[in-house]
C-alpha cells in the first residue's frame, strides 16, 4: 500500500562542516573582490567553485533520493518550488534595492538579472559589470537546476554514470570552444556549461555514495576509493598553474585546469561529509564558522554592494576622516558592514520563508 507522505532519507541529514566550507567558500570570494591585489597565487573565482561542487553535491544527493518518490513529477514540482523559496525572494529584495539605489550598471541590466542570465550577458560583452557581476554564478545555478533534476530523476539508474561523467567533461570542452571564438579565459566559465565539471564533480560524489546506500560493500565514495585521482589533480593543478606563471597556456591545456581544480574541492566536500577530524574539523565545525555559513547566502548577494553601502553612509555622516585608508582596515569594515546586513536579511527574509518549507514537502 502506498504511504501517504514519503520523506528524504536520514543519508540527507545536516553536516556541521558543510556549512563551514560555506563559509571558506564566500569568505573567498568577499576576499577576492575586496583585496584583488592581494590573492596570493590563489586563482580567482576558486571560491565559487568550491560552491559549485558543495551545490553539486547537495542538489544531487536530494534527486537521487527522489527518485524513490510514488510521484516524481510531483517530487520535482515541490522541488523547484522548495528552491524558489529558498533563493528568490533574497536574490530579488536585493536587486530590486539596487535598482533603487541606482547602482552603476544596474538599471541598464536588470532584466538579464532578474531573468538569471546574467552568466550570458556578461560572456557575450566580454565585460564584467562592477557591482553585480557576481550574479553570474546565480544564474549559472539556476541553468544547473533547469536541466539537471530531470536528466537526474528521470534517466534510468545504468545511465546515470554516463551523465554524470558527461558533465564533468563538457565543462572543459565548452571552455574550449569559448576560447575558439575568442573570448578571454576569465569569462569561460560564464558560457551556459562552462561550470559543469565543477557541478559534475559534486554530482559524482553523491552518485557513488547512493550507490553505495544500495550496496555497502561497494566504495563508500570516489576519491576513498580512489585517492591516486585526487592526488593527480593536485599535481596537475600545481603543475598548470606554475607553467602559467612562465606565460599563458595554450587554451587546450587551461581548459582542464578548472576541472582538476574541482576534484580537489570533492576531496575537501567529502572529507567534511565524513567529519574531519584535527584543527581543520574543529574549525569548519566552529558555531561561528558554522553561523557564517548558514547565512553564506545573504553574505554572497550583499558583499559587492557593501562598498557602496559603507561609502555613502560615510559622506551622509561627514565621517570621511574617519574612513581608514589601509586597503586590510577597510576590508574589515566591509566584512563586519556585510555581516550585519546578511544577518539581518536571514532574520527578516531567509528565515522565516525557509519555515515555509516544511508546507512543501517532497511528496504529499
Amino acid at each position: 500500500m502506498a504511504t501517504d507522505v514519503w520523506r528524504i532519507p536520514s543519508g540527507g541529514a545536516y553536516s556541521p562542516q558543510l556549512d563551514g566550507l560555506r563559509a571558506v567558500a564566500v569568505v573567498a570570494v568577499a576576499y577576492s573582490h575586496w583585496l584583488p591585489a592581494w590573492q596570493f597565487g590563489v586563482p580567482f573565482g576558486a571560491g565559487v567553485h568550491l560552491f559549485f561542487v558543495l551545490s553539486g553535491f547537495l542538489i544531487t544527493r536530494i534527486l537521487l533520493t527522489l527518485r524513490a518518490a510514488p510521484d516524481r513529477g510531483a517530487a520535482i514540482a515541490r522541488f523547484y518550488a522548495r528552491r524558489a523559496l529558498r533563493l528568490f525572494p533574497a536574490f530579488y529584495l536585493v536587486l530590486g534595492l539596487a535598482w533603487v539605489a541606482d547602482v552603476p550598471l544596474v538599471r541598464d541590466t536588470w532584466a538579464w538579472h532578474a531573468a538569471y542570465l546574467s552568466n550570458v550577458f556578461i560572456a557575450s560583452e566580454a565585460q564584467w559589470l562592477g557591482h553585480v557581476s557576481h550574479f553570474w554564478s546565480l544564474a549559472v545555478e539556476e541553468q544547473f537546476y533547469l536541466v539537471w533534476p530531470w536528466l537526474v530523476i528521470v534517466t534510468p539508474a545504468r545511465w546515470l554514470g554516463a551523465i554524470v561523467g558527461g558533465a564533468m567533461l563538457l565543462g572543459p570542452l565548452v571552455r574550449l570552444a569559448a576560447a575558439w571564438q575568442g573570448l578571454p579565459e576569465s569569462f569561460w566559465a560564464l558560457v551556459p556549461g562552462g561550470s559543469a565539471d565543477s557541478l559534475g564533480v559534486g554530482a559524482w560524489l553523491a552518485l557513488d555514495a547512493w550507490r553505495h546506500s544500495a550496496s555497502p560493500s561497494s566504495s563508500p565514495s570516489p576519491v576513498a576509493g580512489r585517492p591516486w585521482l585526487v592526488g593527480a589533480a593536485g599535481v596537475a593543478w600545481l603543475a598548470l598553474a606554475v607553467a602559467d606563471a612562465y606565460g599563458p597556456l595554450p587554451a587546450a591545456v587551461a581548459v582542464w585546469r578548472q576541472l582538476a581544480q574541482g576534484l580537489i574541492f570533492g576531496w575537501v566536500v567529502w572529507r567534511a561529509t565524513q567529519g574531519c577530524c584535527g584543527v581543520a574539523g574543529r574549525l569548519l565545525a566552529h558555531p561561528l564558522t558554522t553561523y557564517v555559513g548558514r547565512v553564506s547566502y545573504g553574505i554572497y548577494l550583499i558583499h559587492a554592494f557593501t562598498p557602496v553601502v559603507v561609502l555613502s553612509a560615510v559622506r551622509v555622516l561627514h565621517a570621511e576622516p574617519l574612513m581608514p585608508a589601509a586597503p586590510v582596515a577597510r576590508t574589515a569594515i566591509y566584512a563586519a558592514t556585510t555581516l550585519g546586513l546578511a544577518t539581518l536579511m536571514w532574520l527578516a527574509v531567509e528565515r522565516p520563508l525557509l519555515a515555509l518549507k516544511a508546507r512543501v514537502p517532497y511528496a504529499r
